[in-house]
């Protein structure tokens, strides 16, 4: 009697564990900051080509970020972190993922944290601008100033929602979710399944393969982009360090041409400043006005901006 009532019993957790919507919410952070490594990768190695990337990043990553996000949203009802973790998005009162709780979603997932960040360089660029003594607007100031309250709110809501989640006193585990209101859930296994015989007789369409295929490459993305994430972490690079120093690169004609003098002004170095993803040394003048212009060196044109910039500190020096 009990094996037959192990079948007819149905299963009533579906309610996604902690650890779980936790590890869809962790991999939906780590895209951004991964795919910018490779994206600045492909623009050390061609900054000719890949350079605009590392200029217009945010707008780039907004339109595939919004790709990948709007066709998850609508094949699956989550976004691609979720469905990766087997989770989808359902209402809390109909139990239904509508078109309305689809592109609520999407702006979510993708259009706010695009202004977050936005406002989140804007105001970092804003104090820069008032601690070096040029002038802010008022409304400037206190937004940069306020910001960082309100970024502290939201994570205190954020631990709330973590512990109101863990205790089942809440259906959401997000501020998000609950303003939405939206619920995660497991999503049903209802992949569709073919044979390379299937295929061979014409009986799966070439659109199918091609979007399977997709899917399979974005999820393994998905994990090798962790892995970039993990592999970038501070005790990694530590270690990194330990590897034996190459030799530096030969003297180009640039070198040569520009040898103890500024390439911009072409005088004598005044408060000599290295440009770290290059090595040509500048007045700090000079290249800090350069790069408020142009964010790339002069010489070799690697994108670059003023944290790239090192002080060269010489004998000369008080």
């Amino acid at each position: 009697m009990a094996a037959k009532g192990a079948h007819i019993t149905p299963n009533i957790e579906v309610k996604p564990s902690l650890f779980e919507v936790l590890a869809a919410d962790s991999l939906n952070i780590t895209f951004y900051p991964a795919i910018k490594r490779v994206v600045d990768f492909l623009a050390t190695a061609k900054p000719a080509v890949f350079g605009g990337l590392v200029r217009y990043y945010d707008e780039f990553y907004l339109v595939f970020n919004g790709l990948v996000q709007g066709y998850y949203l609508k094949q699956y009802g989550g976004s691609l972190a979720e469905v990766f973790y087997g989770l989808t998005r359902q209402s809390l009162r109909s139990k239904t993922f509508s078109r309305k709780d689809r592109n609520w979603s999407f702006v979510v997932l993708v259009l706010v944290p695009y202004a977050v960040r936005k406002l989140e360089k804007a105001c970092a660029r804003w104090k820069e601008d008032y601690e070096n003594a040029k002038h802010v607007p008022a409304h400037r100031k206190q937004l940069f100033r306020l910001l960082p309250y309100l970024q502290a709110c939201y994570e205190g809501a954020k631990l709330i929602h973590y512990v109101s989640y863990l205790a089942n006193v809440t259906k959401t585990h997000s501020p998000s979710l609950r303003v939405l209101e939206l619920g995660l859930t497991y999503l049903s296994e209802e992949e569709e399944s073919w044979s390379f015989k299937d295929v061979l007789q014409g009986k799966v369409r070439v659109a199918t393969m091609i979007s399977a295929a997709l899917l399979r490459w974005l999820e393994l993305s998905a994990f090798f982009l962790q892995f970039i994430e993990w592999w970038q972490t501070e005790a990694n690079i530590g270690d990194l360090s330990k590897l034996p120093i190459p030799d530096a690169p030969d003297q180009d004609s640039n070198a040569n041409k520009y040898a103890n003098v500024c390439p911009i002004c072409l005088q004598k170095h005044i408060i000599p400043t290295a440009v770290s993803v290059s090595g040509y040394v500048y007045c700090y003048r000079c290249i800090a006005t350069h790069l408020q212009r142009e964010s790339r060196c002069p010489i070799t044109k690697y994108p670059a901006t003023i944290n790239d910039l090192i002080g060269i500190y010489t004998g000369d020096d008080d």
